[in-house]
């Protein structure tokens, strides 16, 4: 390339274009920022910008200032096909073969088929003439898009060929261009691959249990669904409140990983669907093993009277006893079974009667009908966790703490681990594991605390508990708001919102 051909102006312009491309942050913006930077040196009337994407070219950014046109710089999809990697096709050949091509009028060209941009000329009543297309290249020499510009203009609004100097600063343009593009793609990929895996880990830890199969999943969800609401609210004290793009990925982020810690809770406590969990097999064949014993016991006694001719009101009493202790086994056992369900609320009466169940002493029986780790169990006033059970569960924030304060996270996600940690905290401070009040909870937390319960409340996928009704679950919330746990103008959004609507699921259609 003749540095010739470089005025200081144009160096200078270069310089200040890279610096520019160096500081965008977004892709989009990044990419609308080279069209349309390029189109400025050039004075070219309309451009696109292609990004090759598994051997096909991918419209990006359209731009056409005479039809006041200006595409994907939100991000939305132009709508048009990919362009196939043909060497017909003008954009393709420079792509293919690494080329600058700058051709003076389409329609007197035979070079490359140009039916597409004549269809659109007829159909629009635009008429192309010039184009420079020019390949993006990364660093490692590899074409990551495509830059087409289309008719330059001369001073006077003209249509006129691209000079032989425009593209040449083009191109200088398009080397830094397709390295800040190369270097945004690379941020993408790293900010993807990190997203990617946060949900994997989450998704692992909620596979653990059926309980939670969803529960990580519906939280991320609801959290986006949620932040979006608050930010068209139009009264209260949330009006004011804005998530951008980057604050709703760092809430979904904290709400795939609120609960990573309860890969250290046992699995057994974790699935516990009932007080006894998995001791109640045994509990049932230790019954078993007593009603045998005792049957035995029963028939031994009464052939020690029958060998000894004992009379007829001596064998009456033996078969009675065992008659009641045998129903006695018989009612035990269904007010264990009746107990051990976790809908079932043991009060002060049934306590009493499973310590009495504890003491008992059956004629010739050495086994307790249970046991002293039974007893704690089944005496649960409500749920299915000891105070030991329940305490491992909640030591979960401290894992998730520890876990999280390992990892290195870019300060766009600086508040994951500080959001995630505390979801379980309450407005009045008795939330676990810290205790932390109104005046340090922030509001993404409260946000995040309302929809764990709300989730726990209504999952269907709950071993010990049927989903509740979602009124029901409004009620506890509301009710949890007027106690002072949880923030109540915030609960009554929520509950207000119909964010929690789950979209009707629709029947597929089977053609005949």
């Amino acid at each position: 390339m003749d540095k010739n051909i470089f005025s200081e102006d144009s160096i200078t312009r270069l310089i200040d274009i890279g610096i520019a491309l160096t500081a965008e942050k977004d892709y989009n913006r990044l990419l609308e920022k080279i069209l349309a930077e390029a189109r400025n040196i050039t004075r070219a009337d309309g451009g696109t910008l292609y990004i090759l994407e598994k051997d096909k070219l991918y419209h990006k950014i359209m731009q056409t200032a005479s039809m006041g046109v200006f595409k994907g710089g939100d991000g939305q999809p132009i709508g048009f096909p990919p362009v196939a990697m043909e060497l017909s096709n003008v954009s393709a050949y420079t792509a293919i073969m690494k080329k600058n091509v700058n051709i003076p009028d389409v329609y007197h060209s035979q070079l490359f088929d140009f039916s597409g941009p004549k269809t659109f000329d007829k159909a629009t009543g635009y008429v192309t003439r010039s184009m420079l297309v020019i390949p993006l290249i990364n660093r490692e020499d590899k074409v990551i898009g495509v830059l087409q510009l289309i008719n330059a203009l001369d001073e006077n609004g003209e249509i006129m060929e691209f000079e032989k100097k425009q593209e040449s600063i083009v191109a200088s343009l398009a080397s830094q261009a397709g390295i800040a593009i190369e270097n945004m793609q690379y941020v993408e990929e790293i900010k993807h691959f990190f997203e990617s895996f946060v949900e994997v880990m989450a998704a692992a830890i909620d596979a653990r249990t059926p309980y939670n199969a969803n529960h990580s999943q519906s939280i991320a969800l609801l959290i986006e669904k949620f932040a979006k609401h608050l930010n068209v609210i139009e009264e209260g004290s949330y009006k004011d409140t804005f998530f951008d793009g980057n604050k709703i990925n760092e809430l979904v982020t904290a709400a795939w990983l609120h609960d990573i810690g309860k890969i250290a809770v046992p699995i057994e406590i974790l699935d516990k669907p009932n007080r006894l969990g998995d001791r109640t097999e045994n509990l049932l064949l230790r019954l078993d093993l007593i009603e045998a014993k005792l049957r035995l016991h029963y028939l031994e006694a009464l052939r020690a009277l029958l060998e000894k001719g004992a009379d007829h009101e001596e064998q009456t009493r033996i078969e009675e006893q065992w008659q009641e202790d045998s129903q006695y086994l018989k009612e035990t056992r269904e007010f264990i079974l009746e107990v051990d369900r976790p809908s079932t609320f043991v009060d002060r009466e049934k306590s009493a009667r499973l310590q009495a169940i504890k003491n008992k002493k059956l004629n010739g029986i050495t086994e307790e009908i249970i046991d002293e780790k039974d007893l704690e169990n089944l005496s649960i006033v409500k749920g299915t966790l000891t105070d030991h059970e329940r305490s491992l569960i909640e030591n979960h924030v401290k894992v998730t703490e520890r876990l999280l304060s390992k990892m290195d996270f870019p300060d766009y996600l600086e508040n994951v681990p500080d959001w995630a940690v505390k979801h379980h905290e309450f407005l009045d401070g008795t939330g676990y594991c810290t205790g932390c009040s109104a005046g340090v909870l922030p509001l993404e937390v409260r946000m995040l605390t309302i929809l764990d319960i709300y989730d726990a409340l209504t999952a269907e996928d709950r071993p010990y508990k049927a989903g509740m009704p979602r009124e029901k679950a409004f009620a506890i919330l509301g009710a949890m708001a007027e106690e002072g746990k949880l923030d109540k103008e915030l609960t009554s959004v929520f509950v207000r919102s119909h964010i929690w609507e789950k979209p009707e699921r629709k029947e597929p259609v089977h053609e005949e």
